[in-house]
């Protein structure tokens, strides 16, 4: 078998796995995989909104490359937005295949209550309060009204 297949082989990237930043902040995705065994390896990632294919990014992805640990966090994304990622191993010039395409989906920030008005009233001494809020249009949102006395 020709040696420069059998490295790209050896340069496979498995185990990919995506996991969502927090709502702190702008939007990020964390990428880990499982390391390859070669010495003096980089890793390439590339993500976009749009599919590619299982096995290659489309043109036009972005590129994060360099990377010498087995995980690279993706900051500045959109809100509530599909990214798909792929990695792949570098050795000198030698590229590994693709991984196989992960996606996750970065978190979106609730909507903003606008309106909220609060009503104080005592009924037979037990005082109550009522809250209202205007609700975001088409949306399907759960509230929690927290209080303390």
């Amino acid at each position: 078998e020709d040696n420069g297949i059998s490295c790209r082989k050896s340069l496979q990237v498995r185990g990919v796995r995506v996991s969502k930043g927090t709502l702190d902040g702008s939007p990020s995705l964390t990428v880990s995989w499982i390391a390859v065994s070669e010495s003096g390896v980089t890793y390439t990632v590339w993500y976009s909104t749009s599919s590619g294919t299982t096995t290659e990014p489309p043109s036009g992805a972005s590129v994060l490359s360099g990377i010498i640990s087995a995980s690279a966090t993706l900051t500045d994304l959109s809100q509530g937005t599909t990214y798909y990622i792929w990695v792949a191993a570098v050795n000198g010039s030698d590229q590994g295949p693709y991984s196989l395409r992960s996606s996750a989906i970065t978190f979106q920030a609730p909507p903003q209550v606008q309106g909220v008005s609060v009503i104080a009233t005592v009924s037979r001494r037990k005082p109550s309060l009522l809250v209202r809020w205007t609700a975001p249009i088409g949306q399907d949102i759960s509230y929690v009204v927290q209080y303390s006395a």
